[in-house]
């Protein structure tokens, strides 16, 4: 079974999370420090390379082929699933966004993960 980096709304905690019942939880694991992760279109997160990306905290998961083609129908319009490099040099497969998002996205990768970012959006009541 393939092993998905999954670094937003679908890791435990997160609304999305319902979308993987079925896939095995390996571990939490952060990106090499090669990507920065946006906030598309207010809602959705996008990892992207780039050369002065950050390491970006994530989960591993273990998930059927089925499973898989069902994940990529809910991704956003432009995620591609790709390789990803972890920081501990593993390469794992993750849908990531589209670099031309340009004007639709926030950078919050100062925040070094969806879930740190989110809780700074929720106690500041946006």
């Amino acid at each position: 079974m393939p092993t998905i980096l999954i670094y937003g709304t679908f890791m435990r905690g997160q609304p999305g999370h319902a979308n993987l019942e079925g896939a095995e939880y390996l571990e939490a694991v952060e990106t090499a420090p090669r990507y920065r992760l946006w906030e598309v279109d207010g809602r959705w997160p996008a990892l992207v390379a780039d050369v002065d990306g950050v390491a970006i905290a994530g989960e591993l998961y273990e998930i059927s082929p089925a499973h898989l083609a069902r994940l990529t129908e809910v991704e956003p319009s432009g995620w591609l699933r790709s390789h990803v490099e972890l920081v501990d040099g593993r390469t794992v497969q993750a849908f990531v966004g589209d670099p031309a998002m340009g004007s639709r996205a926030v950078d919050v990768s100062r925040h070094g993960g969806w879930a740190a970012y989110r809780a700074t959006q929720e106690s500041s009541g946006s």
